[in-house]
């Protein structure tokens, strides 16, 4: 079963993160992983709102 979008932005964006956080990234890579983490941010709030738009007007039918 192959991975969903979601889960390879998110985990794409922890590897990220983590790289960051341990210094593995190096300053001519910086601005490069800043601005792919800030599209996988984006990407990953944009799935989360559909998901949660797509729950409310499943809950509002069985009203």
């Amino acid at each position: 079963m192959a991975k969903s979008d979601y889960a390879k932005a998110f985990e794409e964006l922890q590897n990220i993160i983590a790289k960051l956080n341990s210094d593995e990234i190096g300053i001519d890579d910086l601005s490069i992983k800043v601005k792919r983490a800030q599209k996988l941010i984006k990407a990953c709030k944009s799935k989360l709102r559909n998901i949660e738009e797509d729950l409310h007007d499943l809950f509002e039918e069985e009203e």
